[in-house]
């Protein structure tokens, strides 16, 4: 039971009512940092049995009470703890946010407290869907884009149902509930819609697929680099594999007798080579044709001669690992500007050639277009070469069709207007109205020429 207690206090020749928490060292109640004192016993009876029925039903918490910054802090080094661990299934890149949100965001505009005229840290009893409210407007006033504020805000709702979780405070229903743009908050959206809807994934037209491939190929046997380029975008353009999933592909991988590649693991940076996927979907075989494969079966004779002790189909130039991330990255960029998809800047920091893309359809997503453009043109040509769902989805890696086509089939590609009017003409079949009827009648509107009876 929570012991709290009536105490007289004389100050100056004044009297006052005070309540002390007997179960925490007789500490003083205070209220936003001043101490809580009534000039009447009855009133002070009354603020302490109000007190009391909150602490009883759990709706407050005198002792025991957490920083908000403090648990938020400690839970992004818990997740990239745990993501470090052998076999975790969480990546160290994929929970960065939460520490990282912690201190380029949280540090500086989280709302802060008075008490005796100095700014304090929230409690965690102390935040609320208000609260979250005034950090939004914060991070708007400092132009922090729509789509970190989401980020952030998912990411304090995943922290305060972990703190739940642990017990370290119990009701967070308020915050929990409410998300920008609820509740009275839609003046927190964008102003422009280009901000407010996630951002398309550019899909790489087949002309520019080509010209990438072309010049891969022709420059195959010139270097080692060269060579790993053709392989890659061969990978790349053939399966439309996620960048770890060619990382962690293996020479035992391919079967070139029955033309199938086996999908059973994933190369990060931090934790290795991990025998397992992004899903159940992602652990998958995949068939390729004849022709596929001449150009992986070219670099995996390449390969082995060149590197026949290590394992992996991409061989590092060093030691016994795949390609680095890095590398792979460095030379898509490479490959798109000689092929003039992309302008860059090229520089060194810490005696590293570093590259800084200034123009590009598809900046920040590099690997990433071919997956959508394997995807997309699978989906588009399912009716005509007769691929069903299930088809698609497994070659792509999801378990769900709804996943692949909510993902991978909302792409508007540009039309000519060849194929506008091929469109029109199937739409006005659709239809299946009598416009012949309609275009014999050049007088005024009557009667007759609605719908329905006047």
């Amino acid at each position: 039971m929570t012991d709290l207690r009536i105490c007289l206090r004389k100050k100056n020749g004044k009297k006052s009512y005070v309540i002390q928490d007997y179960d925490d060292g007789r500490k003083q109640i205070k209220k936003d940092g001043k101490p809580l004192a009534f000039g009447y016993i009855k009133d002070a009876k009354v603020a302490r049995d109000l007190l009391f029925t909150a602490v009883e039903s759990k709706q407050i918490k005198l002792t025991g009470r957490h920083k908000f910054m403090d648990k938020f802090n400690e839970y992004g080094l818990f997740r990239i703890e745990m993501a470090n661990k052998p076999g975790a299934r969480d990546s160290v890149s994929g929970v960065a946010g939460y520490k990282s949100f912690h201190d380029k965001y949280a540090v500086p505009y989280f709302p802060k407290a008075k008490e005796n005229g100095t700014d304090r840290d929230l409690y965690l009893d102390e935040v609320d869907g208000d609260t979250l409210v005034k950090f939004v407007q914060a991070l708007k006033a400092a132009k922090v884009t729509h789509k970190t504020n989401v980020n952030i805000i998912a990411h304090i709702h995943t922290f305060l149902r972990w703190c739940m979780f642990k017990k370290y405070h119990h009701e967070f229903s308020s915050a929990l509930s409410w998300k920008i743009g609820k509740h009275g908050s839609s003046y927190l959206l964008p102003d422009n819609d280009d901000e407010l809807y996630e951002k398309e994934t550019y899909v790489l037209t087949n002309e520019e697929a080509n010209s990438v491939l072309a010049y891969v190929k022709r420059r195959r046997e010139l270097s080692r680099e060269d060579a790993i380029a053709y392989g890659f975008f061969s990978v790349l353009s053939c399966f439309g594999l996620r960048s770890s999933e060619i990382r962690g592909l293996k020479k035992t991988s391919f079967d070139f007798d029955n033309n199938i590649v086996s999908i059973k693991g994933a190369f990060h940076a931090r934790t290795g080579y991990v025998n397992k996927t992004k899903n159940r979907g992602s652990r998958r075989p995949i068939s390729f044709s004849p022709r596929q494969a001449v150009h992986l079966k070219w670099f995996a004779d390449y390969m082995f001669k060149l590197k026949p002790h290590n394992k992996y189909f991409f061989c590092g130039a060093r030691g016994n690992g795949p390609i680095s991330e890095y590398y792979s990255r460095k030379l898509v960029w490479k490959t798109y500007e000689q092929v003039g998809l992309a302008k860059l800047e090229w520089y060194t920091q810490s005696n590293t050639r570093q590259v800084r893309v200034t123009d590009c359809k598809f900046k920040g997503e590099p690997t990433k277009t071919w997956r959508h453009f394997v995807a997309l043109n699978m989906i588009d040509n399912m009716e005509h070469l007769k691929l069903t769902p299930n088809q698609i989805k497994q070659r792509v890696g999801h378990t769900r069709w709804t996943t692949t086509v909510d993902r991978y089939g909302n792409h508007n590609r540009p039309t000519t207007s060849k194929q506008d009017r091929i469109v029109a003409e199937k739409v006005d079949l659709a239809l299946g109205l009598d416009f012949d009827d309609w275009s014999e009648n050049t007088g005024p509107l009557d009667k007759d020429d609605l719908l329905i009876n006047i």
